[in-house]
């Protein structure tokens, strides 16, 4: 994602970017990975060589398992995201409950 990075203003904004989403950045670049391995794999269907047909089998396999863990991973994400809104959303109805019912100041 950040190869082709030639100055230090490029540096500075790649810095940004990965210090202001770093999940963002680690999606995009597992994305990068799964297609380049994606692309080698799609290649290496017609070999006819028995060890590149086994090297080959064996990518496909890593693949679908890196697949399944980042979906498993969004999954888990999701969920926390969603657990600490509604947590968040209990405190703040709980303050505002207190507010409401304390006694009130001159």
């Amino acid at each position: 994602m950040f190869d082709n990075i030639t100055s230090r203003r490029q540096e500075r904004k790649a810095a940004r970017i990965l210090n202001e989403r770093p999940l963002r950045v680690a999606n995009e670049e597992l994305r990068i990975l799964i297609s380049t391995v994606q692309d080698l794999v799609d290649r290496l269907e017609t070999a006819a060589d028995p060890e590149l047909r086994r090297l080959r089998e064996q990518a496909e396999a890593a693949l679908g398992r890196a697949k399944a863990a980042i979906g498993e991973g969004g999954a888990q994400l999701g969920e926390q995201a969603r657990q600490l809104a509604v947590q968040g959303q209990q405190y703040v109805r709980i303050d505002w409950t207190r507010a409401a019912s304390a006694p009130a100041r001159s």
